[in-house]
């Protein structure tokens, strides 16, 4: 799990960045004091930080200057009520990877993200191609989702049509995610999400399926699915939450990022 750091002596921005990266699976602390901040940076060791720029005990360009010399390689993201271009080069030149202000969209925060963590892993050579097991007895909505994938992220797609087949792949595979329909052939999809999760712990399970009741829902995340998308399968939602499971595992691979 990533770790990432939200350096802000605002509470309220601090708890919608936290909402919005814990959500897809990193692990966020928080900070409104550099004291603080530093406490946790050195006990932690994040890989990502938001830092404000306005902090009541010390600057944020100090706060920069501090983190370099105890990670050069953290990526630190400015987000900042400043908008003069003197504040963002100086944040530049002290080693900011990028500079945002205020307000700002989730969406872009996340995206940002994304593109460094792309960049990083590219570079150090740590970009690992993620696995992904599309298990769904429709042929064509197999087709489907594989020609929306497969343009978007670099993954390696294996594919079942049963649900014992599903199980075998995932023990043979050890797939990173797994897009699971609870309606097929043999063994129910709820059956063998329990089983799969033991074959393989660290594999996330999105669970696809027509079935919308709540109990439904419940159940399967209570067997261990990371989430749950109804039927027709929305290309968006589908996107957006495969893009943030892979981000938070460090493997996501995404195409003209």
């Amino acid at each position: 799990m990533i770790k990432l750091l939200v350096i802000d002596d605002e509470q309220g921005i601090c708890e919608v960045i936290e909402k919005t990266f814990s959500y897809i699976g990193f692990s966020v602390f928080m900070a409104t004091t550099a004291k603080k901040a530093l406490q946790i940076f050195q006990k932690e060791n994040p890989k990502i930080v938001f830092l404000d720029l306005m902090m009541p005990d010390k600057s944020g360009a100090d706060i920069l200057k501090e983190l370099r010399i105890l990670d050069p390689s953290v990526i630190v993201i400015v987000v900042t009520a400043k908008r003069d271009d003197s504040a963002k080069q100086e944040a530049l030149k002290l080693g900011a990877d990028e500079f945002i202000t205020k307000p700002f969209s989730r969406n872009y925060l996340r995206d940002v993200v994304v593109q460094k963590m792309h960049r990083v892993l590219d570079r150090t050579g740590q970009m690992q191609i993620p696995k992904l097991l599309i298990a769904d007895d429709e042929a064509q909505l197999r087709v489907t989702l594989k020609e929306f994938i497969t343009p978007r992220f670099n993954c390696d797609i294996a594919e079942a049509q049963t649900a014992q087949e599903a199980l075998d792949k995932v023990k043979e595979l050890k797939p990173d995610v797994v897009l699971l329909d609870v309606k097929m052939p043999g063994l129910s999809g709820l059956d063998v999400i329990a089983q799969m999760k033991t074959a393989c712990a660290d594999s996330k399970i999105i669970v696809v399926s027509a079935w919308q009741s709540a109990e439904v829902v419940n159940k399967a995340i209570s067997l261990g699915a990371y989430d749950y998308i109804s039927k027709p399968v929305s290309m968006t939602v589908l996107g957006d939450k495969l893009k943030g499971i892979l981000l938070s595992i460090g493997k996501l691979v995404v195409k003209n990022v």
